[in-house]
């Protein structure tokens, strides 16, 4: 059976990666009671792939780290929202 070959640390992986990041921000903007479910479900994807080898110990810190400062941002803005509005 061939080997498959597979890039640790990938860009288009990492930019991936930052795009699922972008999008658990705007949901949890959004929906503030999901925060800590979305938080953890992004360490847990990102724990996958550490384990899969397809991140390296350093970069999975890094975007950690970038989640963890994305989503306290998150948290901390408030979504300003017309009475009789739902927020986008």
């Amino acid at each position: 059976m061939p080997m498959i070959q597979i890039e640790q640390d990938s860009p288009e992986l990492i930019a991936q990666v930052r795009g699922h990041i972008d999008e658990m921000v705007e949901r949890t903007r959004k929906h503030p009671s999901i925060a800590m479910i979305a938080e953890e479900f992004m360490t847990g994807y990102m724990t996958s792939l550490l384990e899969h080898h397809l991140l390296s110990g350093e970069q999975w810190n890094q975007l950690s780290a970038e989640m963890r400062t994305a989503a306290h941002t998150a948290r901390t803005e408030v979504v300003k929202v017309a009475p009789g509005q739902v927020a986008e």
